[in-house]
This record gives structure tokens, C-alpha cells and sequence, in this order.
């Protein structure tokens, strides 16, 4: 008999396992509790902001545990998501009449949620069941960053249109960037 595994559990096991990632790529695999999950995976930042309250280092699913990953999070609020396989067709955006997708409901909401928490880009990880992780990310950083360093390869899918973003795949992405670019550009 196959186990049914709790959706919330897959989701929070998933944010448990970007944030080790995150903060193994950020310390050059010295440490990995620089970056945690949010209270809430971002809803307390959501529920706070509606009453005109701030919460810091809460907005999206990643916060911090430590200062080290600020410069991190002064770009990017990240989101993550697992599952989804029978939701998300990325083809639907190019090929359908129909619009309506779940990727460009997550954009959406990351963007409205960048503008409440004054930053300026949205990361958002995805993982569809038995299949490889994705980042979608901003246009606008993309290109921005690309002029700087350089990167050896463009992006797997671009979409222009209302919503502009890339997705990439999620390694790649590591390979891409580094800590350094982050920090650097904090400091200019």
C-alpha cells in the first residue's frame, strides 16, 4: 500500500531542504543554518502587513538565522514550492487561449509581495513531483546580473508578456551566480 504523504509536510520538508542548500552555497559549504524557513512559510509577514504592521526577515518562505545571509535576502524574497505536477504546463502559456496558470499566479503574488517588503527581485524554487528543480526569477535581475558577470549560458525559457520571468534549471542557477555577486553589489 502506497503512504500518502501530508502536502504541508512535503512542502515544509522541501523549504527545509532549499534553506541547507541555500546556506551550504552561500558559506562555500562551511555551514548550513544561515537560511530557515519563515513562521508561517511567509504568512505572518502576510497577515501583518494586511493590519499596516512590518515584520522583518519574514516576507516569503526563506528568511535568516543569521546576518551573514542579509545581503541574500536584500535581493531576492524566495519562495518554494512542491508538488503541483497536475497543475503546472508551462506549455499552456505559449500553446492555450487560457492564460490561467499556477506559475504566473506564484509571479503575481511574488511581485505584490517584493513591492510590500522593498525588495527588489522574487526567487521562486520549484519542484514538481519525479521531476528536476526550477528557479523562476525575475527578468529584470536576470538581465541587470547578466551584463556583470557574464554567465556561460542563457536561460532555459524566457516569457515576455504580461508577466516577464526565467526559469532555470535549479544547479544551474548556483553555477550562474555566486555569493559574492550578492554581496559585491550590496557594496557599490
Amino acid at each position: 500500500m502506497k503512504k500518502h504523504i501530508n502536502a504541508q509536510k512535503k512542502g515544509r520538508a522541501f523549504e527545509k531542504e532549499i534553506s541547507k542548500n541555500l546556506s551550504l552555497w552561500w558559506s562555500n559549504n562551511k555551514r548550513d543554518d544561515i537560511f530557515f524557513c519563515t513562521s508561517g512559510s511567509g504568512s505572518r509577514f502576510t497577515s501583518r502587513k494586511k493590519v499596516g504592521k512590518d515584520t522583518a526577515n519574514s516576507c516569503g518562505d526563506i528568511g535568516i538565522t543569521d546576518p551573514i545571509g542579509q545581503p541574500l535576502l536584500d535581493f531576492f524574497s524566495v519562495e518554494v514550492k512542491r508538488g503541483y505536477s497536475d497543475k503546472l504546463d508551462i506549455l499552456s502559456l505559449v500553446d492555450s487561449k487560457n492564460k490561467n496558470n499556477e506559475v504566473i499566479d506564484w509571479v503575481v503574488k511574488a511581485k505584490k509581495e517584493i513591492k510590500e517588503a522593498g525588495r527588489p527581485y522574487y526567487m521562486i524554487v520549484i519542484k514538481r513531483n519525479r521531476k528536476q528543480k526550477v528557479v523562476v526569477i525575475d527578468i529584470d535581475f536576470y538581465y541587470n546580473f547578466l551584463s556583470k558577470i557574464k554567465p556561460s549560458k542563457e536561460p532555459l525559457l524566457k516569457f515576455f508578456g504580461e508577466e516577464c520571468f526565467v526559469i532555470i534549471p535549479y544547479d544551474e542557477f548556483f553555477s550562474i551566480f555566486s555569493p559574492l555577486d550578492f554581496i559585491k553589489e550590496k557594496c557599490d
